[in-house]
């Protein structure tokens, strides 16, 4: 079986054409996201409407030149969020009183946004993912394993289904390297002792998904990939703090891809472990007939600005 399905089911927005979305546009003429007709038509008749510029015509939603700082962007930003909180349910669901960054030009951080506002403005997101594995040469079977946790049955997204080790969006005001020690702690109890000398960058993947289908909101993401290795199988078991996981398993990779080509895992974790298989040799071009399609589409760029 080609994981190639797993991966459009993620990177799902077209490539070809967008006839179908509205181009969100900066104060200053670039382009931020792209919105559904629906939320652009809220922007016409929100309280800031006077603010931001509708053309049904060109498909776009432009932000007024007065609105020439990072401040006051934010405030109307913040402002429109609560208000689309108390009509959307789906933004009143994800609500988390946390902040992203949306960044315009390339790496300026242009304004704030609560989390759950992202969706509907159609903004690039980050987060951090973390792979906690036990290598092949320290494990008891001689192969390699994978911290594996299960989503708790009360999130508010894809409950009951399996995770990458950690993984968490980048809050506002802190970095990446701070954000994965914080959720290494609050989803799986790991000190920034324990963590920090264990843990190293392996990259990031970025792609374009459309979680509620080729007419809903369209999610540019970028994630930021970790490894963080673990010199046995007992010593430490990851354990939830914060109530967003059930529980850990240690699988072996055999398990992991078997139960992700099952469907068991949240959709963009698999994109994260299919790196992990890529960069571990695993996945290679002579047993994955898809092998270019895949690595392209698990790095997609985006017409948007983003952080460096």
């Amino acid at each position: 079986m080609s994981l190639l399905p797993l991966v459009e089911a993620v990177d799902s927005f077209p490539y070809d054409s967008n006839e179908y979305h509205y181009t969100f546009i900066s104060h200053d003429g670039h382009p931020l996201g792209y919105m559904t007709p629906e939320s652009a038509k809220g922007f016409k008749y929100c309280s800031q409407a006077e603010l931001f510029d509708v053309n049904d015509q060109k498909r776009t939603v432009t932000m007024s030149p007065n609105l020439d700082t990072f401040e006051k962007r934010s405030k109307v930003i913040a402002e429109l969020a609560s208000e689309w909180k108390s009509k959307d349910p789906l933004v009143a669901k994800g609500w988390r009183d946390e902040l992203y960054v949306v960044f315009s030009p390339r790496t300026v951080p242009y304004f704030t946004v609560e989390r759950a506002f992202s969706g509907p403005l159609g903004v690039v997101t980050y987060g951090v993912h973390i792979n906690g594995i036990v290598p092949a040469s320290k494990s008891s079977n001689g192969k390699t394993k994978m911290w594996v946790p299960r989503r708790s049955k009360t999130k508010a997204t894809y409950p009951g289904k399996l995770d990458n080790t950690i993984a968490g969006g980048v809050a506002y005001p802190l970095g990446l390297w701070d954000n994965v020690i914080k959720e290494c702690y609050e989803e799986g109890g790991m000190s920034k002792e324990f963590v920090e000398p264990r843990l190293t960058s392996a990259g990031v993947i970025s792609y374009l998904c459309q979680p509620y289908g080729p007419k809903g909101d369209a999610q540019p993401e970028v994630e930021y990939i970790y490894d963080l290795v673990f010199e046995s199988e007992t010593e430490y078991q990851p354990e939830p703090v914060d109530g967003e996981a059930e529980e850990f398993r240690l699988m072996d990779l055999d398990e992991v891809l078997e139960r992700m080509k099952n469907g068991e895992f949240k959709p963009n974790c698999t994109l994260v472990i299919v790196d992990f298989l890529i960069r571990h040799g695993i996945i290679t071009p002579e047993n994955e007939e898809n092998y270019l399609e895949i690595v392209s589409r698990i790095h997609r760029r985006f017409p948007f600005a983003t952080r460096n």
